[in-house]
């Protein structure tokens, strides 16, 4: 996997200098933003020059789905340590995904392994019509609204139960929130995660 680097002031100008330098036609381009710029200093997109890997990723997942009877739409996208594989559907996305996305994680493991087979180097997170991505905003939202209220009201709250990427995912996304700290109580499969005042030392 190859790819370049530019900066910008935005992440429109980023990647205008990268296709540029690339000679890479727009509709072709396959980037990642790498930092949007918001939080200060310059944007940074990754453009993705060549990707041997999308070719065989997108074979397995399009044959297993053909053995199983189903047309499906795919879009494979690099992303850092991993490539993110998102599958649409015409009729049956409610039942990929499953209850509380159950099925997905199962379809994630499954095309996990079969592509391992033949890129044994290489990870997939895999998705379907941009559940997760949902879920996660979905998640950071609630969880800033939360650490809001708790400023407000000077008292914890509690979030619903989370696994231990969803937790992850939301203490990152307060560790710049003033003000509030976060801790977990309960044991295993029950851990909770609290957001409450930051106490004063």
């Amino acid at each position: 996997m190859r790819y370049i680097e530019e900066r910008g002031r935005t992440v429109e100008e980023a990647l205008e200098k990268a296709l540029q330098r690339a000679q890479i036609d727009p509709s072709d381009a396959v980037y990642e933003v790498v930092r949007d710029g918001s939080s200060g200093g310059p944007a940074l997109v990754r453009l993705y020059t060549e990707i041997p890997e999308l070719e065989t990723i997108e074979q397995v997942v399009t044959e297993f789905f053909e053995k199983l009877g189903g047309k499906v739409e795919i879009e494979v996208m690099p992303k850092r340590t991993k490539y993110y594989v998102d599958i649409r559907t015409r009729n049956f996305d409610s039942l990929l995904i499953g209850k509380g996305g159950k099925t997905l994680e199962a379809l994630d493991y499954l095309l996990n392994l079969m592509i391992r087979r033949k890129l044994p180097d290489i990870t997939v997170e895999v998705d379907v019509s941009g559940y997760k991505e949902r879920k996660r905003q979905f998640l950071i939202n609630k969880a800033l609204a939360i650490a809001r209220r708790v400023r407000e009201t000077g008292r914890e709250m509690r979030m619903d139960p989370l696994t231990l990427r969803e937790s992850r995912l939301v203490r990152n996304a307060l560790k710049k929130e003033k003000g509030i700290r976060t801790y977990t109580v309960g044991r295993g499969d029950q851990k909770v995660l609290v957001i409450a005042p930051q106490t004063s030392n």
